[in-house]
């Protein structure tokens, strides 16, 4: 594992910035999990500063936040002290078997190998366990400043493709043969930022960084883009939530 993280030196945009996940989509896991999350024992990957840790926690969850960054976890126990945090990545959980009721990826699935991930969270899970991974993806294709961004991007940052994400996520944890039950919903809903945290949020992500030299020519022209949409400086993002579960066999009877 690298002493250092991409996510490292975004730290404070992350934490200033990005979203966090509407009450439904927690409603949803527990349904298709199957239990409340209220006393689950949970190991959530990829936790980054805390943003999902925080909504299970509300919830009555017991979370052990696991991330490969010391900087993003750092940040997550200034923000939530009373709680122990581990440095690893989701392809060697640094736990014995048996030992979660629900493991969570939220916002962070794509950077695994799903093979290897997946037969982890497995191992680590109880009989009957799920694993849950979930995404804020913006819902912005048929609005005319997201599509300029995308453009925008596509011809600034090296390698990025708009449906980097799209990719079919639960029929690739049912190829693994792992889980008995593998679903997946989602929903919609927004936010409203103004100009200068909206800025942040793009800061924070890594293919926006990816730009290098040329960030800040992305950035003016972002603005001045938006703010034609966006005249009062009050930027309204759509976004479409997906969750997927999947779910491992519960114990056989003797």
């Amino acid at each position: 594992m690298s002493a250092r993280s991409l996510f490292d030196p975004m730290v404070d945009a992350y934490d200033a910035a990005r979203p966090s996940y509407p009450d439904q989509l927690f409603k949803d896991l527990e349904w298709l999990a199957g239990r409340e999350l209220a006393g689950a024992d949970i190991l959530e990957v990829g936790a980054g500063t805390g943003i999902a840790t925080r909504d299970l926690l509300a919830r009555g969850a017991r979370v052990i936040p696991v991330d490969h960054s010391s900087v993003m976890l750092g940040r997550l126990r200034e923000r939530t002290p009373e709680i122990g945090v581990v440095r690893a990545d989701g392809e060697a959980l640094p736990f014995s078997g048996a030992v979660a009721d629900l493991v969570c990826y939220a916002q962070a699935w794509h950077w695994v190998r799903v093979p290897v991930a997946a037969a982890e969270a497995a191992r680590v899970l109880r009989p009957g366990g799920a694993l849950a991974v979930w995404w804020n993806d913006v819902d912005g294709e048929d609005l005319r400043w997201w599509e300029r961004q995308q453009r925008r991007l596509e011809a600034m940052s090296p390698g990025y493709r708009r449906d980097y994400r799209t990719r079919p996520w639960a029929d690739e944890l049912r190829w693994t043969g792992l889980f008995t039950e593998v679903v997946m919903v989602s929903g919609r809903w927004s936010r409203t930022l103004p100009l200068d945290r909206y800025e942040l949020w793009l800061r924070s992500k890594s293919y926006v960084q990816a730009i290098g030299d040329r960030l800040e020519d992305f950035l003016d022209a972002e603005r001045r883009s938006l703010l034609k949409a966006f005249p009062d400086g009050l930027i309204t993002e759509p976004f479409h939530t997906i969750l997927t579960v999947a779910r491992i066999p519960p114990s056989t009877p003797s």
